[in-house]
């Protein structure tokens, strides 16, 4: 996520949707004041590009218990991710947890905004990830009636959505990333670069349209799955 309160918005970065590439591009428009949250491996192509790197992400009152993780982590070697979840901000944090951290005129004030994706194109994706590297997948009607999908599309409301109401100003969409952005940069007058660069590696092996891939069947599950979603963002099949 990208808190800027220099530029008053918020940037809610919503799964399978190009975020770590928004959150890297829209980086390059934060002063030092910003919230910026840590990208993992992928904070290399941040390092790269010259863009400020992660900072506040931590609230003040919970530096002891971020610099405890950093010595355990050091000691042992454990992953430290899991933990960072709930003592600040985090790449996919929701809004209800955002209002933990962040001031509740801030987030009255700020422009708030949150990408999501063609639920069917979507679900394609979201099957080849889970089965990457699986000797034996499980099929996509299989993955289609697990939890899958059900646990995604609840994930994703929850991260653009507040006691069950809309939470962000605009739903921009995941297929028309680069257009959203440059909107977002013009209308906001960010001073950056809201060129996208290339991040996360792609497991899917289906390239064709995801109508040619989904049956009628399976389509209309995937529809009743996101149909809150669908209905928010004005998606067609």
């Amino acid at each position: 996520m990208i808190i800027s309160h220099s530029k008053r918005f918020i940037f809610l970065a919503n799964r399978k949707t190009a975020s770590t590439s928004i959150g890297i591009a829209l980086s390059s428009a934060c002063d030092k004041k910003d919230v910026i949250t840590p990208l993992g491996r992928d904070e290399r192509i941040r390092r790269e590009l010259g863009y400020p790197s992660p900072r506040h992400f931590i609230p003040w009152y919970n530096i002891p218990s971020y610099l405890r993780l950093r010595l355990r982590r050091k000691l042992t070697g454990k992953p430290m991710n899991s933990d960072l979840k709930m003592i600040g901000f985090h790449t996919h944090i929701t809004a209800e947890q955002t209002l933990k951290y962040l001031p509740q005129h801030q987030w009255d004030s700020y422009f708030r905004f949150c990408f999501v994706r063609n639920p069917w194109d979507r679900a394609i994706s979201h099957y080849f990830w889970h089965i990457r590297g699986k000797a034996e997948p499980e099929s996509l009607d299989a993955f289609i009636d697990g939890p899958h999908l059900q646990r995604a599309a609840a994930q994703s409301e929850a991260i653009y959505c507040l006691n069950g109401n809309l939470a962000v100003h605009r739903l921009c969409r995941y297929e028309d990333a680069q257009a959203e952005l440059n909107r977002v940069f013009e209308e906001l007058n960010l001073q950056g670069n809201p060129q996208l660069p290339n991040a996360k590696r792609q497991f899917r092996r289906e390239q064709r349209p995801y109508q040619d891939v989904l049956t009628n069947t399976q389509a209309s599950r995937i529809a009743k799955i996101f149909e809150r979603e669908i209905t928010l963002a004005g998606y067609h099949y």
